[in-house]
C-alpha cells in the first residue's frame, strides 16, 4: 500500500469512528501534533490517537478509570485491515461504558450469614442516597464472600467474623480488608461506618510485597534480540506483556490491556514490534492453552485446534515458539533456583475452574508427547469431591480440597522435590500439607511454596525455552536447562 493510499484510510478511519455517536458517552476530535478523539463519560475517558508515521499508520487506544485512575484498557496496532480495526473501536468503546458500573469506592460488608448486615446495609444505601456519595455498599455471607469480594475495593468483617481478618486480608490482598468495630457494628452506625471507610482509605499505602528479582539475575550472555510475549489471564481482564531482550537485558517493554483474546491481537503486537525494532531472531509466546505441533486450542477463547505456528512464519518467515503459561512459570521458576532438579510449579488464578501444571523433570521440561502432561481439566473431570467443584472453589476451605487433590496427583505421578504453588485462594501451606496428608505420608509431601507474582518466571521461562531452542539448531542436542 502506497503512501497516499494509507493517509486515505487513516483519515476513512477517523471519520468512521467520529460517527459513531452513542447514547451516554460525547465524542470529541482534537487536531494536535498528532489527532486524537476523546470518547468521554462521567466515569472514563477513552483515547484514540492517530499516528502517520513514516512507513505505517499506528492507532492508539486506551481507557482509564476517573475515579480509580486505573487503565483498563490499552492497546496500538498498524492500521491495515479496515475491518478489524473498526472491532477494536467498538471493543474499546465497550470498555468506556463498563467503568459506569465501578464509579465510585465498593464497600462489601461481610458476617457469618448476612443477615445480620442486611438492616446495616439497608440505612448505609438510604445515606449514600441522601448524601450522594462516592461509596457503594453491598452485602455477602462468608461463604460468598470470595465470589463477590474480588470485585470490591473494601471488605469490612463484622464482628463476629472478625477471627478471619487474617486469612481473608491474605487472599484478597489487592483490597483494604478491616475488621468493623463493634461499637459501629453493634449500634448499627452509619456516619460511624462512613468515617471508619474513608480512614481506612486514607490511611498509608499497605507494605508492597517484596518483588522476586527479574530475569537479569540469570546468565544470557551471547544471546540473539529475543522478544518474549507472556499472555495473563487476570480476574477482570487479560494482559499481554512483552518484552525484547537483547544478550539477556530489557532494551524494551510494552502491555496491552484487553477484555478478550483474540489471535489477531498477537499480530498487531508483533507488526508493531517487527517494524520498530529489527533483528528479533527468536519469538516466544507464553499463553493460557494446549499447543501441539503449533496447533493452539485455548477453549475460554473460543480457539480450537488453530495452527499458529505455521501462520506466523508463514506472514513473518520466522519460526515462533509456543508455551503454555504454567510450563513457563515452572522452567522460570527452576532457573532461579539452584536447589533441585525436580519441581512442578501449580498455577491456579482467581476463578478458573482448573488449574495448569507445569513439571521439570531431572532438568528438562516435561510435556508429554501431546503437551497433555498438567492439563488437570482432565482430572477436574474424575476426581470425586465432596460436593460439586463450582461450590468448593467459591470458599478458601471448599479451594484447598480441591488444590489438596491435584497435588496428590502431582505427588503421585512426579513426585517432585518441591512444588510452587500460586493460587490465591491457599492462604495456609500448613493446612494444605495436613489436607495432602489424609492420603500421602507427612515424609512423602514435597516442599510447598506459595508465590504470588508470576510473571518474572513467565519470561525467565520463555527465555529458556529460546536459547534451549537455538542450542538444539546449532548444536543439535538438548542441554540440561540449568547450563543455559
Amino acid at each position: 500500500m502506497n503512501d497516499e493510499k494509507k493517509l486515505k484510510m487513516l483519515q476513512e478511519y477517523k471519520e468512521w469512528a467520529l460517527s459513531q455517536k452513542g447514547e451516554g458517552y460525547t465524542l470529541s476530535f482534537y487536531r494536535d501534533k498528532y489527532d486524537h478523539i476523546s470518547v468521554s463519560t462521567d466515569y472514563a475517558e477513552g483515547t484514540v490517537a492517530f499516528y502517520p508515521l513514516d512507513n505505517f499508520n499506528v492507532v492508539e487506544m486506551s481507557v482509564v478509570n476517573k475515579i480509580t485512575t486505573e487503565a483498563v484498557f490499552y492497546l496500538h496496532f498498524e492500521l491495515k485491515d479496515m475491518d478489524h480495526a473498526k472491532g477494536l473501536f467498538e471493543e474499546m468503546i465497550s470498555a468506556v461504558r463498563k467503568q459506569e458500573t465501578s464509579r465510585s469506592i465498593k464497600v462489601l460488608l461481610c458476617c457469618s450469614s448476612g443477615i445480620t448486615t442486611h438492616y446495616f446495609l439497608e440505612k448505609l444505601r438510604n445515606a449514600n442516597e441522601l448524601l450522594n456519595l462516592d461509596m457503594e455498599f453491598d452485602a455477602v455471607s462468608y461463604n460468598n464472600l470470595y465470589v463477590k469480594g474480588y470485585d470490591k475495593d473494601v471488605v469490612l468483617l463484622a464482628p463476629q467474623i472478625a477471627f478471619e481478618l487474617d486469612k481473608v486480608s491474605e487472599i484478597l490482598s489487592e483490597k483494604i480488608v478491616k475488621a468493623v468495630p463493634t461499637s459501629i457494628f453493634g449500634a448499627y452506625d452509619v456516619s460511624g461506618l462512613i468515617r471508619f471507610v474513608r480512614n481506612v482509605i486514607n490511611e498509608t499505602e499497605r507494605q508492597k510485597k517484596e518483588k522476586m528479582l527479574p530475569a537479569e539475575r540469570m546468565e544470557f550472555k551471547n544471546t540473539p534480540r529475543m522478544l518474549i510475549i507472556s499472555i495473563i489471564v487476570e480476574y477482570a481482564s487479560i494482559r499481554f506483556v512483552y518484552r525484547i531482550y537483547d544478550a539477556g537485558t530489557v532494551t524494551h517493554q510494552d502491555e496491552v490491556i484487553k477484555q478478550r483474546f483474540e489471535i489477531l491481537d498477537l499480530e498487531d503486537m508483533l507488526d508493531w514490534e517487527f517494524a520498530r525494532f529489527p533483528g528479533i531472531e527468536v519469538i516466544c509466546i507464553n499463553s493460557p492453552g494446549v499447543f501441539v505441533n503449533g496447533h493452539m486450542t485455548f477453549r475460554s477463547a473460543g480457539i480450537y485446534d488453530v495452527d499458529v505456528a505455521s501462520m506466523f512464519k508463514d506472514k513473518y518467515g520466522k519460526n515462533f515458539l509456543f508455551v503454555n503459561d504454567a510450563n513457563a512459570m515452572a522452567l522460570g521458576c527452576y532457573g532461579l533456583q539452584k536447589k533441585t532438579r525436580n519441581l512442578s510449579f501449580y498455577f491456579h488464578p482467581h476463578a478458573a475452574r482448573t488449574a495448569g501444571v507445569g513439571n521439570v523433570v531431572n532438568g528438562q521440561l516435561y510435556t508429554g508427547q501431546c503437551n497433555l502432561a498438567g492439563e488437570m481439566q482432565y482430572l477436574h473431570k474424575i476426581i470425586n469431591y465432596s460436593k460439586e467443584p463450582d461450590e468448593l472453589l467459591k470458599t478458601p476451605e471448599g479451594t484447598l480440597e480441591i488444590v489438596a487433590k491435584y497435588l496428590i496427583s502431582i505427588i503421585a505421578t512426579f513426585d517432585p522435590e518441591q512444588i510452587v504453588i500460586s493460587c490465591d485462594m491457599v492462604y495456609d501451606l500448613n493446612m494444605l500439607r495436613q489436607e495432602i496428608a489424609k492420603v500421602v505420608q507427612e515424609a512423602y509431601i514435597p516442599e510447598l511454596i506459595k508465590v504470588d507474582d508470576v510473571i518474572e518466571y513467565m519470561f525467565v521461562g520463555g527465555m529458556m525455552i529460546c536459547v534451549q531452542e537455538l542450542s538444539k539448531q546449532r548444536m543439535n542436542h538438548v542441554p540440561d536447562l540449568m547450563d543455559v
